[in-house]
């Protein structure tokens, strides 16, 4: 009887696993035929409508897109005193400016519409169409140029962790989704300067596209600007000569970036804080403070005190967070306090690296070990606004569940709901392009890769929307780094 129920069982997987071959078949054949992109696009939008419509108008978890939205309609709040902008008029570039005209734009729309819930819907609605349409873009380059074939469709449509975090309403979805236009852009240069082309066929639509596509990219992120000047150092060992016109690309934007954030100031913008440069440094001075207060000189407190209030640090000090020590920086202080503060800084290091390394470790540790404290995905609707009436957003479903906890609350299957696995994983798919020299996934992985990097020096710890950008993309990455060039493009 055992044997025979054993058999029934096989027989009941056998044919499920074949009819959810067949229907990957039909559906790729479906989607590689003419209009593929057109196809895969709407494909892919209709898969994630269910959860925008689950999550109406979106999901809100994170003060950033509030704080935007405040300094559109004129209200100031802590950033506006970090960046010593004027309260009278509070527009500061510690969000970048980008989302104070995008989602403070959005809730003026909302308000002409005499509906905020439509405009934030609406929004996500073209966010997800937008970020479609860029995939099906890939997916159809990797079927032409890597014969990839329709997992990559299937993993993005059906993986319910896509479609979640399609709802978020804030910047680092909107960083993710220029992250993924970059990488198309450098899929498309990568078949121009490859062994087998050069760039010289690459038109001037492509430029000027590949340029708008960096600017918006460093506009999403503060620290994107350094992550498109890494980009371009590795160029030339990828691709030496050839990689010229697109080293070409890259400079513009970075210059025309660079004279942006100049005229920032002029145009009523003040510039981030020094503060968020200097935050792990700061963390460290705190952690040393907190474990060795007795070994602190009189010189060694007062030059920390004429940058940090000294007296404040060990109790301020949280080891996953380094905002509560890095909000009390001096913004007063002058050029050569800060550079004794640096001198004291290095002492302290040399005496006490552990605490250095504890301090740096203790605000990143979860990005790089499965570690099952901090969530995939934000509550939904977790919306408590600082200005009230500024805001009429309401939840079709306020009590509709993530359904994401129970799932990774189970032994190593839970890994799939822990951002340190997918960190790792992706690293371990670089490693493994740089071992076969695939220069065309080594070029398309260089956003994700300096975001992990980014990673060390993160302000928080657990904070998924950090590694939004490697998640969204590492589906796409795969199926690059695992597939071989054809030898000719296929038809489309």
């Amino acid at each position: 009887m055992m044997k025979r129920n054993l058999q029934h069982t096989r027989e009941d997987i056998s044919r499920f696993v074949f009819s959810l071959r067949r229907l990957l078949l039909v559906m790729t054949a479906w989607l590689s035929g003419s209009h593929a992109v057109l196809r895969t696009t709407l494909f892919l939008w209709l898969c994630r409508l269910p959860f925008l419509v689950l999550y109406f108008p979106g999901s809100f978890a994170f003060p950033d897109t509030e704080g935007s939205v405040q300094h559109y309609f004129g209200y100031a709040d802590l950033t506006t005193v970090l960046c010593g902008a004027d309260p009278a008029h509070p527009l500061d570039n510690h969000h970048p400016i980008l989302y104070t005209f995008l989602y403070g734009g959005t809730i003026e729309f909302g308000n002409a519409l005499g509906s905020q819930n439509a405009a934030v819907f609406l929004f996500l609605l073209l966010q997800s169409l937008l970020h479609s349409w860029l995939l099906a873009l890939a997916i159809d380059w990797l079927r032409r140029h890597r014969g990839t074939k329709g997992w990559l469709t299937a993993v993005y449509a059906l993986c319910p962790f896509f479609g979640m975090w399609t709802t978020l309403w804030l910047k680092d979805s909107f960083y993710a989704l220029c992250t993924t236009a970059l990488m198309v852009c450098l899929l498309h240069w990568t078949s121009r300067i490859s062994r087998e082309g050069d760039a010289r066929g690459v038109s001037v639509k492509m430029w000027l596209v590949t340029v708008a596509v960096m600017l918006l990219f460093m506009a999403s992120k503060n620290q994107c600007i350094y992550i498109i000047l890494l980009t371009l150092c590795v160029l030339p060992f990828l691709f030496g000569r050839r990689s010229a016109r697109l080293w070409v690309c890259g400079a513009v934007a970075t210059l025309l970036f660079a004279l942006f954030l100049h005229l920032l100031p002029t145009w009523g913008v003040a510039p981030s804080g020094r503060q968020e440069k200097l935050g792990v440094l700061f963390q460290q001075t705190a952690r040393y403070v907190h474990d060795h207060p007795e070994e602190v000189t009189d010189a060694e407190r007062k030059a920390i005190d004429a940058v940090l209030p000294f007296d404040s640090l060990a109790t301020a000090y949280q080891p996953a967070l380094q905002d509560p020590v890095k909000f009390m920086y001096r913004r007063n202080c002058t050029a050569e306090q800060r550079n004794a503060y640096y001198a004291v800084w290095w002492e302290m290091a040399k005496k006490h690296p552990s605490a250095y390394v504890a301090a740096v470790w203790d605000c990143c540790d979860a990005y790089f070990h499965p570690s099952g404290r901090y969530p995939l995905f934000f509550v939904a609707h977790s919306w408590s606004p600082d200005v009230p009436n500024l805001f009429h957003l309401q939840a079709a479903f306020p009590n509709a569940p993530c359904g994401m906890a129970a799932f990774a609350s189970l032994p190593l299957v839970g890994w799939m709901a822990d951002m340190g696995f997918y960190v790792l994983l992706f690293l371990s798919f670089f490693f493994w392009a740089l071992w076969k020299r695939d220069r065309a996934a080594l070029l398309v992985a260089q956003p994700c890769l300096w975001a992990v990097a980014v990673l060390w020096v993160a302000p928080a710890n657990g904070e998924f929307r950090y590694v939004l950008p490697i998640l969204w993309n590492l589906p796409l990455l795969a199926a690059l780094i695992f597939s071989k060039p054809t030898c000719a493009p296929s038809s489309s």
